[in-house]
């Protein structure tokens, strides 16, 4: 017994089409000519007379004169010039069509009518701005005309319609390096946003593409104490600022540590904490001395030289501190040693000329919090969290800093929201520090008007730079999950398989044998999308897991795609022009202390 599936059924289908056609073509062809030059006749007795023509020479199967020399050798060339012709067609037909169901254009089409995703009315009810605009009386209860994109990020296009999400989901964007994070959400997040707006990263091209559109609505600061963006700001922020308060200077201690490789080991979590409380007493015997940054940076650097902050702690820190620092600095010298590795390891970064200069602001450059959570400002936080000079505790600090701020702020503000939200657009957030207030608000965040997009390259990342258990609440805490493609994570794959549930799909099957034949229909479940299929995804094409919401496939738009992408682009150009100055003198700076290093010797 034998079964074919509906392909090969296809197939002889097409066939026998390509048959008829050519018959006919072949027959047309015949009849005209013997109907031409004989000045009658030429009606076929069948389809295929032509074909009989062309084969075998005989015109049996048409009517001609019997005075009449029916040209026979004439209509066996056209006829095979016209097959020729027909082969050569199906040929490139069949070609393309081999080519475009190895395309990504077909791959997308297919998915999108499959069963399982979302449709247009789904998508329309539950994902349209009209959707994001029903919520705008609570979510921004100031504006008389809210526009869609002041209550709602928009994530792309499903069905040609524009998909949003409300601000008050939390989201993460997972795509591979390369797979167009920046240039299709980030950079058109960014430049959508309104309102207070602080965003991350380790490189400059999103603050390249966003910088001057977004200083035409608000203030625009950078902080780059590694002078890795070539924007030159006169921004300095202390992390000594506000620690006159024990528990500011706690929380602030514990998210430089956070930040260090000490803070990021799994395996050392109580000396990272004796390290973070250590860290809490200096910063706040600088604080309420008035000696700053420097101070911290020298005590740090030597226990013997942090019994200065002992003495300063005792008269006029918070009570129990002076003797907390004291029993570490005169206790166990192996003790010490462990407790001081972290203190050292999170303030090295300050003995670096240039970072301390950018830690070290004169009167009236401290960061006015309340100033920039009143309107549409940004703040670039740029840095790494590994390597020589590392900052990224210190940029963790101050993300914790704001976020506490604006916290504070909304809870003494009407229905305990922020009425201007705070967007936090961290990209390469895992592998510049590990924010520990990150999870929570995640959880909570969306409920006081703090608006919160973690970019991340895969969720190992996350696990990497927090614990496993943190990462899943990050992974669970997102309302809206955006994946693009080129993941190779097998495991996390096939979580998102199962998160985007089963179809059913219809099998038909014809079996033969020597008694007859039969069809079999089977229905059988399978997965929405495979591990493969969502791995497959081209960049500009996304999938959006929302709520309860059905998956969502997405057509991602890149910023050179905007209404205003030329105002932006000039923008860019510009911004890239200043740089390149800035870097010029960088190099150029490098290159004369390399020269005077070696005169000197």
């Amino acid at each position: 017994m034998r079964t074919h599936g509906s392909s090969w059924t296809r197939i002889a289908l097409y066939s026998l089409f390509g048959l008829i056609v050519a018959g006919a073509l072949a027959t047309g062809i015949a009849a005209g000519t013997i109907h031409q030059v004989c000045g009658t006749g030429g009606q076929p007795s069948s389809v295929f007379a032509g074909l009989q023509l062309a084969l075998n020479g005989s015109v049996a199967g048409f009517t001609h004169p019997s005075t009449c020399v029916t040209p026979v050798a004439l209509i066996r060339v056209l006829d095979l010039l016209a097959l020729l012709l027909i082969l050569g067609a199906v040929a490139a037909a069949a070609i393309w069509w081999l080519r475009y169901r190895q395309s990504d254009r077909h791959f997308v089409h297919e998915l999108r009518g499959r069963d399982g995703l979302a449709k247009p009315g789904e998508v329309r009810k539950h994902t349209s701005a009209h959707t994001a605009l029903r919520r705008a009386k609570t979510l921004r209860p100031s504006l008389a005309n809210p526009t869609p994109s002041a209550v709602g990020w928009k994530v792309g296009q499903a069905h040609g319609q524009d998909v949003y999400v409300s601000i008050e989901d939390s989201i993460v964007v997972e795509g591979a390096p390369r797979s167009g994070k920046g240039y299709r959400f980030i950079i058109n997040a960014i430049l959508d946003w309104d309102g207070p707006l602080i965003t991350t990263s380790t490189r400059n091209d999103n603050l390249s593409a966003t910088m001057r559109e977004r200083a035409r609505v608000g203030e625009v600061t950078v902080f780059d104490p590694q002078e890795l963006s070539g924007v030159r700001s006169a921004l300095r922020i202390s992390p000594v600022t506000g620690c006159e308060d024990p528990l500011v200077a706690d929380q602030r201690a514990q998210a430089i540590v956070a930040g260090t490789a000490l803070g990021a080991s799994k395996t050392n979590q109580e000396w990272a904490q004796v390290s973070s409380s250590v860290l809490s007493r200096l910063l706040h015997a600088a604080a309420v001395s008035g000696r700053g940054t420097d101070a911290l940076a020298r005590w740090g650097s030597n226990p013997r030289l942090a019994l200065e902050a002992v003495g300063v702690l005792a008269n006029q820190g918070s009570p129990g501190w002076s003797e907390d620092l004291d029993a570490i600095i005169n206790g166990d010298e192996k003790l010490l040693a462990n407790s001081w590795f972290g203190v050292f390891g999170a303030l090295r970064p300050l003995s670096i000329p240039a970072i301390r200069n950018a830690m070290t602001p004169g009167p009236g450059e401290q960061f006015d919090l309340d100033r920039f959570l009143a309107g549409s400002n940004s703040l670039y936080l740029v840095g790494t969290g590994a390597g020589a000079g590392s900052v990224g505790g210190f940029l963790g600090a101050i993300l914790d800093d704001i976020v506490e701020t604006a916290r504070r702020k909304a809870l003494a503000s009407a229905g305990s929201r922020l009425d201007l939200p705070l967007a936090l657009i961290l990209d390469e957030i895992a592998n510049m520090f590990s924010w520990p207030a990150l999870p929570r608000i995640m959880a909570d965040g969306g409920g006081i008007g703090i608006s919160t997009v973690v970019v991340l390259q895969a969720l190992s990342q996350a696990e990497t730079a927090w614990s496993r258990s943190e990462a899943d609440t990050i992974w669970s805490a997102a309302t809206a999950k955006l994946l693009l493609g080129g993941a190779s994570d097998v495991d996390h794959l096939r979580d998102i398989e199962s998160l985007l549930g089963l179809r059913r799909v219809r099998n038909t099957g014809h079996s033969y044998n020597d008694t007859g034949s039969s069809t079999n229909v089977n229905n059988e479940k399978v997965p929405v999308m495979t591990i493969d299929e969502i791995r497959r995804m081209p960049e500009t094409v996304g999938l959006l897991a929302y709520r309860t919401r059905r998956g969502i496939l997405l057509d991602l738009r890149g910023w050179t795609d905007r209404d205003d992408a030329r105002q932006v682009r000039t923008g860019k150009q510009l911004t890239e022009l200043d740089q390149q100055v800035v870097f010029a003198e960088q190099y150029q700076a490098g290159l004369d202390r390399r020269g005077s290093a070696r005169e000197e010797h």
